[in-house]
């Protein structure tokens, strides 16, 4: 009987495999901390602070990841060389890219990678860890949103401004009114 043989463990069965921009590792431990951005205002002679709420901090994950020689080769993860698996992971860290990450259990969440630490041991030949800091990438444009009434001001100034040049462009031409009583066709 294996694990996911047992009723009830839908979770387990739902697991993913951990990777940071497609490199992937095995998760030891994963932490997902997020919160909200508070500054406390205390006054001179108030009893009572303020707490002002200024929006959402940006979820950071600290996560423990592993790589170990495995006893035949299947894929990058699984090889007798574990330091294949190793150096891809070592190379997405590096290369200071956002990149998608994945914890078995979580949702996959756009991150960049704030520090690592590669750990390896000659007693534990084979094997070697990463402890690995991400911060939540988020949004790199932080644009106000569009004034409709100012950009339809914008739009007919801009507008005016292409009327009076092509005005001033025209050469003026000759008006000439109604023929008078007794004349065939205008004169000049």
């Amino acid at each position: 009987m294996q694990i996911t043989d047992i009723k009830n463990t839908k979770w387990r069965d739902e697991l993913l495999t951990a990777s940071f921009r497609g490199a992937t590792f095995y998760c030891d431990a994963g932490s997902w901390e997020g919160g909200e951005r508070v500054v406390e205002h205390e006054f001179p002679k108030k009893d009572l602070p303020y707490a002002e709420k200024m929006g959402r901090k940006a979820v950071e994950l600290s996560v423990r990841g592993y790589m170990i020689a495995f006893p035949y080769d299947i894929d990058t993860l699984h090889r007798r060389d574990y330091r294949v698996a190793r150096d891809a992971l070592k190379l997405q860290l590096d290369s200071g890219d956002e990149g998608v990450l994945q914890l078995p259990g979580l949702d996959a969440i756009i991150v960049i990678c704030q520090r690592y630490r590669l750990q390896e041991e000659d007693k534990l030949g084979g094997f070697c860890t990463f402890d690995m800091t991400f911060v939540e990438y988020g949004s790199t444009t932080l644009l106000p949103k569009p004034d409709p009434k100012a950009m339809l001001w914008n739009t007919a100034n801009a507008l005016r401004v292409q009327i009076k040049q092509v005005m001033a462009k025209r050469t003026p031409t000759k008006i000439v009114g109604p023929p008078r009583a007794g004349q065939i066709g205008p004169q000049p």
